[in-house]
């Protein structure tokens, strides 16, 4: 299994990849089932299987809360801190790793995507996208319906106002809210 993991990494890690390689499809399909058992379990039996998420993402931490519809495409470029809350309808697109820290805070329907379209049309035709990283850092809380695209950090203790679009890197301790999100307040 981590064989595979490194050979779909290295197809898509900092270059342009075809999003369609049976490899790359073959890694989101078992993550699209994991993702449907864990969200199966929640909704019918209370079941917050920390197993499930444990085999699913490349790490997490304690505590953590993740409610369903939980989707990602593949889990193992997640890595999750500790007490962690993902609300209702989250969605990570993991074709590059996604970090978030310790006591995060994640509000429904958050999207975090990492991948991106190439600019050349015909490649686009052939399904190449590349894909750059997301880092929350500590103590984030991040309002419904946001979106985070790739390359972008968010610092330690900001806040992100619901419905924002994230498309740039957010300091420690800012409140930002918007499209594209603008810092609006220092928290001091």
């Amino acid at each position: 299994m981590k064989q595979k993991i490194e050979e779909v990494n290295q197809l898509i890690n900092n270059q342009a990849f075809d999003a369609r390689d049976s490899r790359i499809m073959a890694a989101h399909q078992k993550a699209f089932n994991l993702c449907f058992k864990y969200n199966q379990q929640v909704d019918q039996n209370h079941g917050y299987n920390l197993e499930l998420l444990t085999t699913l993402f490349h790490q997490i931490g304690t505590d953590p809360y993740i409610e369903p519809d939980f989707h990602c495409q593949f889990g193992f470029n997640i890595t999750m801190g500790n007490e962690i809350f993902l609300n209702h309808d989250c969605t990570l697109m993991d074709y590059a790793p996604i970090t978030i820290g310790n006591q995060a805070n994640i509000a429904p329907k958050v999207g975090m995507y990492t991948a991106q379209p190439v600019l050349d049309p015909q490649k686009r035709e052939h399904h190449i996208m590349i894909a750059r990283p997301i880092t929350i850092k500590n103590n984030v809380w991040i309002g419904g319906n946001v979106c985070i695209l790739g390359g972008v950090t968010i610092g330690n203790n900001a806040i992100i106002g619901a419905g924002s679009v994230v498309d740039h890197d957010v300091p420690d301790n800012a409140v930002v809210v918007g499209n594209p999100a603008k810092v609006i307040r220092i928290i001091k």
